[in-house]
């Protein structure tokens, strides 16, 4: 699951007892997909927690450091930032706007983060306490998917062509879309963890040890829920 998620400290102190911390405010999904052939996407978040907590929303091109809403993207989010009370969801709507931001590419998939800011209340000051407060970044990918692309983003993994390259094996995506790997097995049981290939590129990968490149290949990819598919490719040697 490719979600990226930060505490970030605001308030430092000495915390007694160690507590578990976990985000109250979620979204629903590992990954956001942006149909071009459609106005616009909803992104919906849940307020899990048992308080009420401010949710701040951005995109990022890949640069995970930048600021919320520094980078000029194609894209305009509202609202940027809501109060969500407990129990609750709040729908972020996403719209493609070109004129907003740089144009991105009409002949493949673009990848973007969704970032996701959950900041909790102010807790009460109790005396003589040091409070530790922390607020969460949830960071999901964005994949963008212009109107009119050839063939569909459930065919790109079959359309992986493997071959051997020294020794390493080289994976080359033809399509016009993304496609993530969560994992690579060799016939002898070993396992390379891989991540993503994008459109158009090539990517090599080393062989642990003294291994020989095999003639074929099985291999892990996610959709667009985010679920694991098997699949199995022979490679060029």
């Amino acid at each position: 699951m490719n979600i990226r998620a930060c505490a970030l400290v605001l308030a430092l102190g000495c915390a007694g007892n160690a507590l578990p911390v976990e985000a109250a405010v979620t979204l629903q999904g590992t990954r956001v997909i942006y149909d071009g052939s459609k106005g616009a996407v909803t992104v919906n978040a849940n307020n899990r927690g048992d308080k009420v907590a401010l949710a701040q929303v951005w995109l990022d091109d890949g640069d995970a450091s930048a600021k919320a809403g520094s980078q000029k993207l194609p894209f305009v989010l509202t609202p940027g930032t809501r109060r969500i009370e407990a129990g609750h969801a709040q729908a972020f709507r996403l719209t493609h706007a070109a004129r907003a931001g740089a144009a991105l590419p009409t002949d493949r998939e673009s990848l973007l983060y969704f970032n996701l800011l959950d900041i909790p209340p102010k807790p009460e000051a109790v005396e003589g306490q040091n409070l530790l407060q922390f607020a969460f970044r949830t960071r999901v990918k964005l994949f963008y998917r212009p109107a009119g692309l050839p063939g569909h983003a459930r065919e790109a993994a079959a359309a992986l062509q493997w071959r051997a390259e020294g020794q390493a094996l080289q994976v080359y995506n033809p399509s016009a879309y993304h496609v993530t790997l969560s994992r690579l097995m060799l016939p002898d049981g070993r396992v390379i963890e891989v991540d993503m290939v994008a459109p158009g590129e090539r990517v090599n990968l080393p062989l642990p040890g003294a291994a020989q490149v095999p003639a074929s290949v099985k291999f892990q990819w996610l959709d667009d829920y985010g679920a694991a598919r098997d699949a199995e490719a022979n490679v060029s040697l």
